[in-house]
């Protein structure tokens, strides 16, 4: 049977482990897991890791280390800027802001890799998001789930050689996730690469457990999200996890 490899920091007493068996630490993973051992979880996540899409921890070199049940550490929002309760500028210096504390994992550089394809990576999510922002146009809520399943290679845009069945609607953590909350109409970071991106609703997978006959729906241009209709119109931006 096989075991999980562990490593021990002895000077601090801690036990690094690959959490799935028979997979051992990258060279880079077991020092750079040594050398922070010993932070608190705020001040490791600052240090540049991060959750990779295909399941592991994406370290800073690049290499990924696959676990059984990644940390998910949240991005931050883009936000530096901060405003009194009147809606005007003021110094972020101790107000306690998002603008001041800017907490969350920065983000990388480039943000979004254009694959060529018809395709966008997103490289703080690992996720794989279809580049025609608005490529089906406004549809009730089961007309979408259909079409983002039906969507392949061929559709879209899409040169990628993906099959029905690999793309879907996202949830609504996965749309938010691609918000700049220092950016608006839409609220995306300014170099974004997508095309035809409306200020419309765009709707998720997600439904309102409160009121079943809803789900969770983002309006892009100010990026707050609403409970809207299933029966109702809103845009969909197909996504995809890769393994």
């Amino acid at each position: 049977m096989a075991t999980q490899r562990t490593v021990r920091n002895r000077r601090e007493g801690a036990r690094l482990r690959s959490p799935v068996a028979g997979h051992a630490l990258t060279a880079f993973a077991a020092v750079w897991l040594l050398a922070t051992a010993a932070l608190p979880p705020h001040a490791v996540s600052n240090q540049g890791l991060v959750e990779s899409g295909s399941g592991g921890l994406k370290f800073p070199d690049g290499s990924v280390q696959m676990t059984a049940a990644a940390p998910a550490p949240i991005g931050d929002t883009g936000q530096q800027a901060c405003w009194d309760v009147s809606g005007d500028p003021i110094s972020c210096t101790g107000t306690g802001q998002d603008g001041e504390t800017q907490a969350g994992v920065d983000w990388p550089t480039p943000r979004f890799s254009d694959n060529g394809d018809g395709t966008i990576t997103d490289e703080l999510t690992g996720l794989l998001w279809l580049e025609a922002a608005n490529c089906f146009g406004a549809m009730n809520w089961a007309d979408a789930l259909a079409a983002a399943a039906a969507l392949a290679d061929g559709q879209c845009g899409l040169t990628d050689g993906s099959t029905p069945g690999q793309w879907r609607v996202p949830n609504i953590k996965e749309l938010v996730s691609l918000l700049d909350l220092s950016q608006t109409d839409p609220p995306l970071p300014a170099s974004h690469p997508f095309v035809g991106v409306t200020t419309s609703f765009y709707g998720t997978s997600s439904t309102v457990v409160s009121a079943p006959e809803y789900y969770w729906a983002l309006i892009f241009g100010q990026g707050n999200s609403i409970q809207w209709l299933k029966a109702g119109g809103a845009v969909v931006w197909p996504v995809r996890s890769v393994p």
